[in-house]
């Protein structure tokens, strides 16, 4: 049987993900393990890819690209017992990857994987009202941070990285305007419009974005980022503190930890999750305490 399968979006990293991919590759045949890379060509590959392995009986899953290829590999392996997720970051957000630790350098993420070492981490699940689910590993969010996703993954971006987040933040100003919102959860009930409302099981969130920063993903516990509606002047000026987390003191900002939540828009608006839309509101998010067993460093 194979020792693990290697899954690689090869356009993640401007194309730097299949050159990645195919070095770990050769570092593990020459480790004597045996697998199999497979490269994606379109949405859905990567869970579809997973899902086929571990139902072979594969053990051990590496992804190569960023959030939202690690995004499909999850929901293709959750639940399915002892499957280790083994990450090689290369893509344009690599937020999980860096709340685990693993580090951007090919070679030291590989030593990871050659370690060995485990953990046990959280996992965050969306429920819709029209009764999809889908699992994450970072933070859930809905709002003027939604629209900036949105932007920042399309082609009218010019940048990359966080410069691709910064850029799609500004552009998106001057047409947003800020949902009425319920939101419910072990804090009690917030209800008043909104700028965001950020669900977190990690501390950031579009390649850097400390949204949420004292958030630990193996406490079993969201932490909740509300920032209330703004002029346009002021959410520039907060945005600029979120690398740091310095908008939790913000009088506009509120913080709470849950391990559930409900949220109900007017009008309804997206939710996304590691970067990817998940579904309109109204929508449920849960906790999965212990839901993904990662590959991680000594």
């Amino acid at each position: 049987m194979e020792d693990y399968v290697l899954i690689a979006n090869p356009i993640s990293g401007k194309g730097k993900a299949k050159t990645v991919a195919e070095q770990v590759q050769s570092t593990l045949k020459a480790e004597k393990q045996i697998g199999e890379l497979k490269l994606t060509t379109g949405t859905g590959d990567a869970k579809r890819f997973a899902k086929q392995a571990v139902s072979t009986g594969i053990k051990r899953v590496i992804v190569c690209g960023g959030d939202g290829t690690l995004h499909e590999v999850v929901n293709g392996i959750v639940g399915i017992s002892d499957v280790t997720l083994g990450i090689v970051p290369c893509g344009r957000g690599n937020d999980l990857a860096t709340a685990i630790g693993i580090p951007k350098k090919t070679h030291n993420a590989i030593q990871i994987l050659l370690a060995g070492n485990t953990k046990d981490i959280d996992l965050g699940v969306v429920y819709s009202e029209k009764g999809s689910k889908h699992y994450f590993t970072t933070i859930t969010t809905c709002g003027y941070d939604t629209e900036v996703s949105k932007r920042a993954a399309s082609r009218e971006t010019p940048f990359s990285g966080t410069a691709s987040y910064l850029y799609a933040a500004i552009a998106t100003l001057s047409d947003f305007r800020c949902p009425h919102a319920r939101i419910e959860g072990d804090f009690g009930i917030y209800e008043d419009k909104i700028l965001l409302a950020a669900t977190g099981n990690t501390k950031s969130y579009g390649g850097g974005f400390k949204i949420v920063p004292s958030a630990q993903m193996d406490d079993g516990i969201f932490d909740v980022c509300i920032i209330h509606a703004l002029p346009a002047f002021t959410i520039l000026r907060l945005m600029v503190t979120l690398f740091w987390g310095g908008h939790v003191s913000h009088p506009a900002v509120e913080i709470h930890q849950t391990r559930k939540l409900t949220i109900q828009t007017d009008p309804p608006v997206m939710l996304y999750a590691d970067g990817e839309p998940m579904c309109e509101t109204p929508a449920s998010i849960e906790i999965v305490k212990n839901g993904l067993k990662v590959l991680v460093p000594r």
